[in-house]
């Protein structure tokens, strides 16, 4: 059997959607078609970004992680720390965390302060495959951003912000 697959690109035009707010009184046009463009412009960044880390073997969950652990001034962490920053649960970061390990990127420590436990701290060869992602990295988002200009990159700012702030909000009355 076929899988269903959608696409954001699938979604509806304003014809319908003007239709939709008829019966939807709720429904404000803009709103809906600027939150599929923002859903559809991340999707497009995640491809190239997702693309961008294949050519060094791993994904952006992983790179997520060594960036975290990149961030602390002893490259380590406990594989709570690390699931709680970057929001996962702890069966997915024992995933990323092993996959890790067996790339030679991230290693094991006895955690002095609980034996029961372990840290995870970046290996050289985790230090030394960021070094020659990062300046990539920052290249090609440079290149994604500059599609915006200083001004249009604050409104965007602010309204991301505003944006966060209100899902932070909405979660926080669930």
């Amino acid at each position: 059997m076929d899988r269903f697959k959608f696409s954001l690109r699938d979604m509806p035009r304003q014809e319908l959607l003007s239709e939709y707010a008829e019966r939807i009184p709720s429904l404000k046009i803009k709103s809906v078609e600027n939150c599929i463009a923002l859903l559809r412009t991340v999707a497009d960044i995640s491809k190239v970004l997702e693309d961008h880390f294949q050519e060094y073997e791993i994904s952006e969950g992983k790179f997520t992680i060594l960036m975290l652990l990149y961030r602390q001034k002893d490259y380590q962490l406990s594989p709570i720390e690390l699931s709680k920053k970057a929001e996962v649960t702890k069966g997915t970061m024992t995933g990323l965390i092993a996959g890790l390990e067996s790339q030679g990127l991230v290693e094991k420590l006895t955690n002095e302060n609980d034996k029961r436990s372990y840290l995870v701290k970046l290996s050289s060869k985790g230090t030394k495959i960021l070094n020659d992602i990062l300046p990539e990295h920052y290249k090609l988002i440079g290149d994604i951003m500059s599609a915006l200009d200083d001004i249009q990159i604050e409104t965007m700012s602010s309204s991301l912000n505003l944006i966060s702030k209100k899902m932070v909000k909405m979660e926080g009355e669930k």
